[in-house]
């Protein structure tokens, strides 16, 4: 019975030196998005995208209110057929200019996503070299931890990494 309970006992002081040798470090996927030139290049490529497509939104909707306001300034003037015809063609062009917008909208979330998957797919295998150089069992998400040591926080030095490996990220 005895030498059982010391084999066990072994057994559990051999398990925990393994588990003591397991190093956990924890990176901000965010601030390397926002921070690296790579990612900040994604940034500013999808803010101009996203600046035309309003600017190009906006006179749309200004071209429809002139239309507009044009058709309620000769509602007594025209009969009221041709007003009730101009009047289905506005709503016409202003359902097709929402269906339009609604599309470019739906079109430029999904380049957005694709593109950021991009990037994190080229920064995935510098965590791996990282990890492997530097004898790292686990690397976890900074969102999903509750409380990690600063120590244990590698984010600058993979942007270190990051913006010498990578030079230019062009959206597709």
């Amino acid at each position: 019975m005895k030498i059982i309970l010391i084999i066990i006992f072994s057994y559990l002081i051999q398990f925990n030196i393994v588990n003591a040798n397991t190093k956990i470090v924890f990176v901000d996927l965010d601030k390397i998005i926002s921070t690296s030139i790579p990612g900040l290049s994604v940034i500013n490529q999808l803010k101009k995208i996203n600046s035309t497509n309003t600017l190009r939104f906006n006179n749309d909707a200004q071209k429809l209110k002139k239309k507009e306001t044009k058709l309620i300034s000769q509602k007594n003037i025209i009969s009221e057929t041709d007003f009730q015809s101009q009047v289905n063609k506005l709503k016409l062009e202003v359902k097709n200019y929402n269906t339009n917008r609604n599309k470019i909208i739906n079109d430029f979330k999904k380049l957005r996503i694709d593109n950021t998957n991009k990037l994190l797919e080229l920064i995935n295998p510098i965590l791996v070299n990282y990890s492997n150089k530097n004898s790292i069992s686990v690397i976890l998400r900074k969102k999903d931890l509750i409380i990690g040591k600063s120590e244990l926080d590698i984010t600058d030095e993979i942007i270190n990494i990051i913006n010498s490996d990578i030079n230019e990220f062009k959206i597709q």
